[in-house]
């Protein structure tokens, strides 16, 4: 059996032959043949070469059971000689997908956040039977929560300070050119034929299988338009959006927070935990972002409590302490941050 050499040699002999014409194959020896042979020839026939002994190495390494190294590319350059050269590029070896990669590589830290303060103007969102609005509460815990955050020298963008009717769209894009850090939606929840019902729950992008939780979107959504053409984009930001490993690390932290400090006044209180579901103000949104659901207005004790001031601020407590949670874990720092929520 012939080994490599012999098997490489062959290939070369056999390429000569098959594209030189035989009244010519003993004139390339000489070098006065040479002169009279075409260059172009002589190209092609030096490529041919080339594509055997690469083609040889594929057979052989697949005869011998050894993985076979794809080349990238081949080179090939011509000479004002007419002498053709190539030039192979060292083999990629592929491999394993690489690690995702370890976000302490990087110095980061949360500097600007936004509060999205929910509904607004003429959209009330939740309304209680006794007649308190989704629109007055959420607004009353965002200045709230602006207060603390900027006593811990955070930066905070809010995308409503009044009773103003605010797009969803407009509300995104606001925090996408403000080049805010986070965005954090606060609304209160209402849960239909459920008035017993006590939740909190914190949302991060992504689809949901739940009907309960697509109606909450649709409700939410209502008050945006998109096109048909604008579904694809959509949806591509609801499956592939890069940014849910840190949107969910946000929510999770608010999320413990907020259910922490409630059930202690609200012992019926229920951990919900955090969800997807594909709000708009996620969608659009380029920064880490969470929409917290932070009561329930469809239970009417939790609208008694809700008119009490100490337990809105205790709300808006446990958000600031979600927030600047992850934003110590962020940059690794082991600082503690005390309940009243002024840092020590």
């Amino acid at each position: 059996m012939e080994n490599v050499a012999q098997t490489k040699l062959r290939l070369v002999r056999e390429a000569v032959q098959d594209n030189v014409p035989r009244g010519h194959y003993c004139r390339i020896i000489s070098v006065s043949a040479r002169r009279r042979f075409p260059v172009g020839l002589v190209s092609v026939l030096l490529t041919a070469i080339l594509v055997y002994l690469l083609a040889s190495e594929v057979i052989l390494r697949r005869a011998a059971g050894s993985p076979v190294v794809p080349v990238e590319r081949v080179n090939r350059s011509v000479t004002s000689a007419g002498n053709a050269t190539a030039s192979i590029h060292t083999p990629r070896v592929p491999g394993t997908p690489p690690r995702p990669l370890d976000r302490v590589v990087f110095p980061l830290s949360v500097r600007k956040v936004v509060i999205d303060p929910g509904h607004g103007g003429a959209q009330h969102g939740a309304v209680s039977e006794s007649g308190m609005a989704e629109k007055e509460i959420s607004l009353d815990i965002a200045l709230r929560l602006r207060r603390l955050l900027e006593g811990a020298s955070f930066e905070v963008l809010m995308t409503r300070e009044t009773d103003e009717a605010v797009g969803l769209d407009k509300r995104a894009d606001f925090a996408n050119a403000s080049s805010a850090d986070l965005f954090v939606s606060i609304h209160l929840n209402w849960i239909p034929r459920s008035q017993e019902l006590r939740a909190l729950e914190t949302y991060v992008l992504g689809p949901t299988d739940d009907p309960a939780v697509t109606k909450l979107a649709v409700r939410e959504n209502r008050d945006s338009v998109y096109s048909l053409s604008e579904y694809r984009l959509l949806l591509e930001r609801i499956y592939m959006d890069t940014r849910q490993d840190e949107s969910r690390r946000l929510a999770k932290a608010i999320q413990a927070e907020l259910y922490g400090s409630v059930r202690r006044i609200n012992p019926l209180v229920e951990d919900r935990g955090v969800k997807t579901a594909p709000f708009v103000v996620l969608v659009r949104t380029e920064m880490p972002a969470i929409l917290v659901e932070v009561s329930c207005l469809s239970n009417q004790e939790e609208v008694k409590l809700l008119t009490n001031d100490d337990y809105r601020e205790n709300i808006a407590q446990a958000l600031f302490r979600g927030i600047h949670s992850y934003a110590d874990n962020l940059k690794g720092s082991e600082e503690k941050v005390p309940k009243n929520g002024r840092q020590e």
